[in-house]
């Protein structure tokens, strides 16, 4: 290696470490932008929030993801058997209290409405409620390891923290992601 060489080595470490540093200040704009509108970037008016959403919104991801995955899950595993709605399989504690949601829904006049099926109404602990309580109508076969479903359960606190815009610590996303490995190892989908 040549003295330019080992010059333009140094040159790119120092780079890398600047650039590190500069993505730990919170105080500064973002790389991403966050607009509200064509003219108002809230990356500019509120660097250190729009930082801590860009770190909150993996976690978010991961779980927007496994839920959507257990509510397919459900349906598909209740569905195996056509001659009873797989509705009507879930425990009926549960099929209440998403029945009153739904009926709440339908009071709210004024507000944009989209159609929703029952399951997008149930809750993450609910998800979880289902398929340990229908265990051996074909999670068993499935997933053979009831362990999986109280892994799952440990992640609930973690999940209202990002659910009510709290940012947790890089460990605990680790945490996420190793259960979420748990699952899809013994699952694929």
């Amino acid at each position: 290696m040549s003295i330019d060489d080992s010059r333009l080595a140094l040159f790119l470490m120092l780079c890398q470490g600047v650039e590190k540093l500069v993505a730990s200040r919170v105080d500064l704009v973002p790389p991403e932008s966050l607009p509200v509108s064509a003219t108002f970037d809230l990356a500019e008016a509120v660097p250190d929030l729009v930082h801590a959403s860009m770190k909150a919104a993996e976690a978010f991801k991961l779980f927007y993801v496994f839920e959507g995955y257990l509510r397919d899950l459900i349906i598909s595993v209740l569905s195996n058997d056509a001659t009873v709605p797989w509705w009507e399989k879930i425990p009926s504690d549960v099929r209440s209290e998403v029945e009153s949601l739904e009926a709440a829904d339908d009071t709210k006049i004024g507000r944009g409405r989209w159609t929703r099926d029952k399951s997008a109404l149930m809750t993450y602990p609910q998800l979880l409620r289902v398929i340990d309580t229908c265990w051996k109508t074909g999670f068993s076969d499935l997933l053979r390891d009831k362990s999986l479903i109280q892994e799952a359960r440990v992640l609930t606190h973690l999940r209202n923290a990002v659910a009510h815009m709290t940012t947790i610590p890089t460990e605990e996303l680790e945490r996420i992601r190793q259960v979420m490995r748990d699952w899809f190892r013994m699952v694929a989908p």
